[in-house]
């Protein structure tokens, strides 16, 4: 199996199939595929992830594409415009991320669930419940924006603004904390809320957060409308 991320600002990822060789994506993110591959839904980790997936706001179900004629591709895209990263695991390494971000992954690759702490999950705006995987193999994440990795270590602890999480390595210590200046906080549009990483292992962030976002169009959106009325 190989793959090619190709684009700039609106990504999208293109696997090459040998015979017989499968991968998996988060459903509707497909754009095209050769007549030689085979597409069938499956459920991630097993009935009660795939339930617990759909009360996220996840699909229970993701698509598996298996080359059964032959050589074929398959390429998957987001909804938004954004980057595509590779994450590689080694037999048995745990990875988590939000299930906004999760597009596809090769065949080897397990799927589990992550419950966070329920500070986490509101404050942090995270989801209760994250994607966890777990190698040998590669999952591929679409961001919003631009991807940035940090390093995280003993000496060099991470603090973000939980909106721009895409995924870490489960290894890391991650809790929410309240920012230093309250004051700053509430003028300074910033939030209440950080997330912060201990450890070591890596961090993939949004450039741009989804909520953010969302929240931007969805008041630009009312505005045009109360204009117009």
């Amino acid at each position: 199996m190989k793959y090619n991320i190709i684009g700039g600002s609106m990504q999208i990822l293109k696997f090459d199939l040998g015979p017989g060789e499968k991968v998996y994506s988060d459903s509707g993110k497909l754009i095209s595929k050769s007549d030689s591959i085979k597409m069938t839904p499956r459920m991630a980790g097993g009935l009660v992830s795939s339930i617990e997936r759909k009360i996220t706001g996840a699909t229970a179900l993701l698509t598996e594409f298996e080359a059964v004629k032959g050589a074929g591709t398959v390429s998957l895209g987001g909804v938004i415009p954004g980057k595509i990263v590779a994450v590689d695991l080694e037999e048995k390494q745990e990875f988590s991320a939000e299930h906004f971000a999760f597009i596809g992954s090769t065949e080897s690759v397990k799927f589990s669930i992550q419950t966070v702490g329920i500070g986490a999950a509101f404050f942090g705006g995270a989801g209760l419940i994250l994607q966890r995987f777990i190698g040998p193999g590669t999952v591929f994440l679409h961001l919003s924006g631009d991807a940035i990795v940090y390093d995280v270590t003993p000496d060099n602890p991470l603090e973000i603004d939980p909106g721009h999480i895409a995924g870490f390595d489960t290894q890391l210590k991650y809790k929410i904390t309240f920012v230093d200046n309250v004051r700053t906080a509430m003028f300074g549009g910033v939030g209440l809320f950080l997330a912060k990483f201990e450890g070591k292992g890596k961090v993939i962030a949004h450039s741009v957060s989804r909520y953010k976002l969302s929240s931007e169009l969805y008041l630009e959106g009312k505005q045009n409308t109360q204009s117009k009325s």
